[in-house]
């Protein structure tokens, strides 16, 4: 990591003043105004004086977690940053013993987005988002890494209008042979069983995550909406039933959650499914991927490379005439083909098919409130 002095006009030692100008080694650097900040410290936006080029500096300050997140990004550098749908690292540097790695400027993370819009994503989208996001889980198992802390905050949007993800925010990345068996990681809401109960863990847990955040896309809430492991554990019960016999006995923290007298009761009312299940192929070969995702026995999880196959993304589930069309709307959005003004009406009207089911009354109960589907008819009629 370099070294470099910082100038600032009024900026005392505290991250929390404004710093108008740096120096670094060859380059004098902008800060235009803080993006956001956490436990970690600040993250600013920059830019290079005498140009137009921007970048997002994370400023944290606790060295030692810069420095582990900095090695972490080294890890990952020979993967295609673009590619595989990851944050692309520029270059790490000290300031005032505090470490700032310099990253690609993104638009806005999937939490925001979603609460901005306030509306369901329809599923040509979230085809896309998912195929981008398991490209990056691909990359990720093939170095042996993961990034342990999945959510909707962590997926960002390189551009909005492209449907462009990235993955961001590797300061909890592990090497996966350095994970141990009861290490806590993940929030609760997307927290995997295998953490909750002590079993050995790995990459898998990436996956558990990614299909709670697809989850609550799809739906608008978390599916957990839970504050304690036993919530959430509660609700996989109802949710995917018992965990088996045998994940249940090489747990370490079974006793914490589950009675040995089996009793139940309280724990056991199946409610597998929080979706309507639509004669619709597309919404069904979604729910289908999101429950290989949701697996609770993590040994059975479907892997990224087996995900990427799966007929929701691959669209095998919609050849045939009587779904050319809907079918020719989806590639136009994976980039297939490139879409008609045909396409862009069927995408308005998957959209407020979407929006017309019951699953509107959903986002009374969760993080989300959506709008009425009248604005977009009132869209899609301008098409």
């Amino acid at each position: 990591i370099a070294s470099a002095p910082w100038s600032a006009p009024s900026a005392g030692p505290s991250i929390g003043l404004t710093i108008m100008t740096s120096f670094h080694p060859g380059t004098m650097r902008k800060l235009y105004e803080f993006l956001g900040e956490g436990g970690f410290g600040k993250v600013a936006k920059c830019s290079k004086l005498w140009s137009l080029e921007y970048y997002a500096v994370k400023i944290m300050k606790i060295s030692r977690e810069g420095q582990k997140e900095f090695e972490t990004m080294k890890l990952i550098q020979d993967l295609d940053p673009d590619e595989n749908h990851l944050i692309k690292m520029y270059e790490c540097f000290t300031y005032r013993k505090m470490t700032c790695i310099v990253y690609e400027l993104l638009e806005v993370n999937f939490h925001d987005s979603l609460m901005n819009e306030q509306q369901l994503v329809p599923l040509c989208y979230i085809r896309v988002i998912a195929q981008q996001l398991l490209k990056a889980l691909k990359a990720l198992k093939s170095i042996g890494v993961a990034h342990c802390d999945i959510k909707l905050d962590n997926i960002m949007f390189k551009d909005l209008d492209d449907m462009n993800v990235k993955l961001i925010d590797f300061g909890l990345a592990v090497e996966t042979n350095e994970i141990l068996t009861g290490t806590k990681m993940q929030v609760t809401q997307f927290r995997a069983p295998e953490v909750i109960l002590g079993l050995p863990l790995d990459e898998s847990v990436d996956m558990w995550a990614l299909g709670m955040a697809l989850a609550c896309v799809y739906c608008g809430y978390y599916l957990f909406l839970s504050s304690t492991e036993y919530e959430t554990i509660r609700a996989m019960v109802h949710i995917f039933g018992l965990p088996e016999a045998d994940v249940l006995h090489r747990a370490n923290y079974k006793d914490a959650f589950f009675t040995r007298d089996n009793d139940f009761d309280a724990m056991t009312d199946k409610h597998r499914n929080m979706y309507e299940m639509h004669d619709d192929d597309d919404h069904k070969a979604f729910i289908d991927l999101l429950k290989r995702m949701l697996e609770v026995n993590p040994q059975r999880r479907i892997t990224p490379s087996q995900a990427l196959e799966h007929d929701f993304i691959t669209m095998k589930h919609l050849a045939g005439k009587s779904k050319a069309a809907y079918a020719a709307g989806c590639e136009g959005v994976m980039g297939k083909t490139p879409p008609s003004d045909l396409h862009k009406k069927l995408l308005f009207d998957e959209m407020i098919r979407s929006l017309k089911n019951d699953r509107m009354n959903y986002g009374k109960k969760g993080f989300l409130n959506f709008k009425s589907y009248k604005t977009f008819e009132k869209k899609k009629n301008k098409i």
